[in-house]
């Protein structure tokens, strides 16, 4: 990981905010607390903090969560971090929700242990709401493009262009071309493939169901001129 990691993760993950008013709700009487899993910069948990909910961001990548810890410094407020696997992961305390926003459950290719893990996290009477994307239609990379991620840093131009979405099976890869240009009209560019897992609704609730936990919910996040729109699980434990 490194500082250009960071700024790829904020230009193509850290300005979308239509579902921050959702996770905001969730969230009103969680007592004991919020878990936001796939939490990298603070995209959700810091503004969960800054409305006074005692918050724990998980995520893989510990140099995201350095990020996410200055970024709450920088506030004035606190995020207790875990760096850690989704799928086998262990929380001091439990927590009355666990929040899992943008596809993140998706980036799982199995959630087994993601399931189990969160059956463990939860108080008695706790949630679980899980973010997916159903409505992503594969394009070859044909004119027009969707318009790119744009962000700047250090001097440097990032750009994060989408190129193409295909169905592979059970799975849907998203390709990008990522270019970042210098202060001397310098040029790197490479191609990044992110995989997701093919999830339905009913998909979730089956797997969940194994470890006890019960759809209770289902919420919608409409679509922007950027993203599509998602669908919101909530289970309860």
């Amino acid at each position: 990981m490194s500082f250009d990691d960071v700024v790829w993760h904020d230009v193509e993950c850290g300005r979308y905010d239509a579902d921050l008013a959702l996770w905001g709700e969730l969230a009103e009487g969680a007592e004991h607390g919020v878990l936001d899993v796939g939490a990298g910069t603070g995209r959700v948990s810091l503004p969960l903090a800054a409305a006074g909910h005692q918050v724990t961001a998980l995520d893989i990548d510990p140099e995201l969560l350095g990020a996410l810890r200055e970024r709450a410094a920088a506030a004035g407020v606190e995020v207790a971090t875990l760096a850690a696997d989704a799928r086998d992961f262990t929380l001091p305390e439990p927590v009355s929700l666990i929040a899992v926003p943008m596809q993140t459950i998706q980036l799982l290719p199995e959630r087994d242990g993601f399931f189990a893990s969160a059956r463990r996290a939860l108080v008695p009477g706790g949630r679980v709401a899980i973010a997916i994307a159903t409505d992503l239609e594969p394009y070859d990379g044909a004119p027009p493009l969707p318009a790119p991620d744009l962000g700047q840093a250090g001097g440097w131009t990032y750009v994060s262009q989408p190129i193409a979405i295909r169905i592979d099976g059970d799975r849907v890869l998203i390709e990008r071309i990522r270019q970042m240009v210098g202060p001397a009209d310098e040029r790197e560019a490479f191609q990044d493939v992110i995989t997701l897992a093919i999830v339905t609704p009913g998909g979730l609730a089956e797997e969940a169901a194994r470890h006890g936990l019960e759809a209770e919910e289902l919420l919608h996040i409409p679509e922007t001129p950027e993203h599509v729109a998602s669908q919101v699980v909530v289970f309860r434990g």
